[in-house]
């Protein structure tokens, strides 16, 4: 019997790894809705590849309610990936104000930017006049939440 050398095993990982990545790379290349939303929660890669590419999502108006909708879900997915990306809930937050259906995302998104915001001060600027000229949409319970790191 031979020996299982490192050679043979590095060459095992470089065949899968390449056709995991030539796999993924496909999937996501593909025009079809379908596969790519169904898809994208398990693919390494941020939102901001997914928005570009193949369905070209930050090209669609966001005038009309059914691009918002299949935006806002396709940010969905990607939640847990780019939790803790301030530009991720800046972006969502933006595309959350247009729809006043879902106040209650908006309000969660905008003061998970807030919080991330804390050393992005062009970012944190904009969001904190934001609130400013616009406290009176917010519930209650998010007023209070940001005004308890508002000037932290």
């Amino acid at each position: 019997m031979e020996k299982f050398s490192f050679f043979h095993f590095l060459k095992f990982f470089v065949i899968i790894l390449l056709t995991y990545n030539i796999f993924l790379l496909s999937v996501l290349y593909i025009p079809s809705k379908n596969v790519k939303n169904n898809s994208w929660k398990w693919t390494p890669f941020s939102y901001k590849q997914g928005l570009n590419y193949s369905n070209y999502l930050t090209k669609m108006p966001l005038l009309n309610k059914n691009n918002r909708n299949s935006l806002s879900y396709f940010l969905n997915k990607s939640i847990y990936k780019d939790f803790l990306d301030i530009n991720f809930w800046y972006y969502k937050q933006a595309v959350e104000s247009l729809d006043r259906d879902k106040i209650q995302e908006f309000e969660k998104s905008f003061y998970k930017a807030f919080i991330l915001s804390k050393n992005n001060q062009t970012i944190n600027l904009r969001l904190r006049d934001y609130f400013i000229k616009n406290n009176l949409k917010f519930s209650k319970e998010y007023k209070v939440k940001i005004l308890n790191n508002f000037f932290n």
